[in-house]
C-alpha cells in the first residue's frame, strides 16, 4: 500500500493525474468513505501523502469529501456539485482558532450597491463580521437544503432574519431560471427594510452571480458589463446559461414594483 500511495503522489507531482483523481485513488487504497476518515489515517501512515492532500484541498475550487462526490459524469446529477451544499465540507472548513479583534468574512464576499452584499455559504466564523462591520439585518439564501442549525440559531441571537428564496441552477437542456422566481428573489433584495442584506448560494457563484446580473440590469449596466463582472465571480466555471438568462431576464415588472415603492434607483 505505501508503495501505491507513493506512487500515487508522483503521478500528481507529474501532472499525470487530477485532483479528484489523486483523492479517488486514496479514498479507493484505504477503503474509506469520506475525507473525514481518511485525513486521520493518512496523517498516521503517510504524512507526505497528508501533507499533499492539505494542500489540494486548501487551493480546491471544487473540494470533495466522499466517494460520490468524485463522479466523473455530472450529468447523473440534477445540480453541478460546485452548487450543492455540503454539509460536511461547511463544518470541516469552519476555522477552529478565532480571534475576537479579527473581522472573517465569507469567501467570494462582495459589496454589490448600497446595503447590498454576496458571498458564498456563510460559516460560524463570519458572524462578527456580518454584525460588527457591515451591521445586517437580513440573508437571503439561494438553496432549497437543510439550513445549519448552528448559523439559524447565531442569526436568531444576532436578530439577523432568513429568507429563502430556493433557485435550481440553470443547466442543460431544460433547467432554467425563470423571470418569477428572479422577481421574488429581487422584491426581497430591494425592499429597503430587508437592509443591509447578504445575497448567498453555495460557492457564491452562479445562482448569485445570476441574480446580481438581473439587479445591474436595473442599473442599466451593459451586457459587456454585467458579464464581465460574473465571469470574474464564477471563474473558473462561468456558464453561457447563467448569462443567457441574464440577458433573456425581463425586468420591466419588478422594475414597475419597486419605482412605485421608491425602492429604485439604487445609491451606492
Amino acid at each position: 500500500m505505501k508503495q501505491s500511495v507513493q506512487d500515487l503522489c508522483l503521478d500528481l507531482r507529474c501532472g499525470d493525474i487530477t485532483d479528484k483523481q489523486f483523492i479517488k485513488e486514496l479514498l479507493s487504497i484505504y477503503s474509506v468513505k469520506s475525507l473525514h476518515d481518511l485525513k486521520p489515517v493518512l496523517e498516521r501512515d503517510n504524512l507526505e501523502a497528508y501533507t499533499i492532500l492539505e494542500g489540494v484541498l486548501l487551493q480546491s475550487e471544487e473540494p470533495v469529501l466522499n466517494r460520490e462526490d468524485i463522479q466523473d459524469d455530472e450529468a447523473n446529477c440534477d445540480e453541478d456539485l460546485d452548487d450543492k451544499y455540503n454539509a460536511a465540507e461547511h463544518k470541516l472548513r469552519n476555522l477552529d482558532i478565532l480571534s475576537q479583534d479579527v473581522y472573517y468574512p465569507p469567501e467570494n464576499f462582495a459589496h454589490v450597491i448600497g446595503n447590498i452584499y454576496r458571498s458564498s455559504f456563510p460559516r460560524s466564523e463570519n458572524i462578527s463580521f456580518f454584525k460588527q462591520h457591515l451591521k445586517l439585518k437580513s440573508i437571503l439564501v439561494l438553496l432549497s437544503d437543510d439550513y445549519p442549525e448552528e448559523l439559524l440559531n447565531l442569526y436568531k441571537k444576532h436578530d439577523i432574519k432568513l429568507f429563502t428564496c430556493a433557485i435550481q441552477g440553470n443547466k442543460e437542456p431544460f433547467i432554467n431560471i425563470q423571470d418569477e422566481t428572479v422577481n421574488k428573489a429581487l422584491r426581497i433584495i430591494l425592499n429597503p427594510e430587508n437592509h443591509p442584506i447578504l445575497i448567498h448560494c453555495n460557492k457564491g457563484k452562479h445562482r448569485t452571480g445570476t441574480i446580481v446580473g438581473c439587479i445591474r440590469k436595473l442599473q442599466n449596466w451593459s451586457l459587456t458589463m454585467i458579464f464581465d463582472e460574473y465571469r470574474r465571480f464564477a471563474f473558473p466555471k462561468a456558464r453561457g446559461l447563467d448569462q443567457q438568462c441574464i440577458e433573456m431576464y425581463n425586468p420591466n415588472e419588478i422594475e414597475h414594483y419597486a419605482v412605485e415603492r421608491k425602492w429604485l434607483p439604487l445609491n451606492w
